[in-house]
């Protein structure tokens, strides 16, 4: 879909756009494109209106149905102007909560990207990436659940193969400029070490999938006796839980055992 623009805002309060979204309240607005808070007038629904001043609009989520990822419910246009409606969620843009609370704790930031990465996660195993991961994209609802929008599928181009590492780079300089909101004597420094790997190593070294990265995000004593490979990680800690039901089971075992020796010891001494 190209629908290249370059124009000057084109909404207003009351608006209504495609003969059926009102833009109802501006909710922010770059040189790329305005993002309103509007209405749908055939449905009767509370939407989100974003109009596209510069470039492809961003409508890759509309392939996917995955929790995390904001809904696409129509792709139009306006006056020249390219037009994405999504859903309408009671959220925060990371960039502007940051503005709000910019102390963090590690453990925010650890469950911050590790929520970001488990969705990026499934989309990448549905085939397609995010391709224009930054802050202002990441919507925080009151919960703490995130919710992610304008993917974009390739990059900004929106075209090109999948290609997995512009999704990882984005996350790790996510992680960079979460971890400076933190007290830098609080930080692990596990997380200094992933964010140098995952920034400034070979990419041979770095991580290679958004599983890799959360396995990382994990404590050096998680993670240190099989390296950073999360496979083996993950195979070590199901190898320890099907150790322990093993164990139970032979304690059961060997409980009943000792009760039947009991009781035949007890019949033929006739204390039964």
């Amino acid at each position: 879909m190209a629908m290249a623009l370059h124009q000057a805002r084109g909404g207003a309060p009351g608006a209504v756009v495609a003969g059926r979204y009102r833009l109802d309240e501006l909710l922010g607005e770059t040189a790329r494109a305005e993002v309103w808070a509007g209405h749908d007038a055939v449905l009767e629904r509370a939407v989100t209106v974003k109009l596209v001043h510069v470039g492809e609009p961003p409508v890759a989520a509309a392939r996917l149905h995955l929790p995390g990822i904001a809904a696409v419910f129509d792709v139009t246009s306006h006056d020249g102007l390219a037009v994405v409606v999504t859903e309408r969620v009671d959220a925060t843009p990371l960039d502007r909560l940051l503005d709000r609370q910019p102390d963090l704790t590690p453990d925010d930031v650890v469950a911050l990207v590790d929520a970001v990465a488990r969705v990026l996660d499934a989309a990448h195993r549905a085939g397609v990436p995010h391709g224009a991961l930054r802050p202002s994209n990441i919507l925080v609802r009151k919960d703490g659940a995130i919710l992610l929008t304008d993917l974009r599928g390739t990059g900004d181009s929106g075209r090109g193969p999948f290609d997995p590492r512009g999704d990882l780079d984005a996350v790790a300089l996510l992680l960079a400029e979460l971890l400076a909101h933190c007290n830098r004597e609080e930080v692990p420094a596990h997380l200094g070490r992933l964010t140098d790997r995952a920034l400034t190593a070979p990419d041979a070294d770095r991580p290679s999938s958004m599983l890799d990265l959360r396995m990382a995000l994990l404590p050096d004593d998680e993670e240190a006796e099989v390296g950073d490979d999360p496979v083996q990680v993950a195979r070590r800690r199901l190898s320890r839980a099907v150790l322990g039901l093993l164990l139970l089971a032979v304690l059961g075992a060997a409980v009943v055992a000792t009760m039947a020796l009991l009781g035949a010891g007890w019949a033929l001494l006739g204390w039964n």
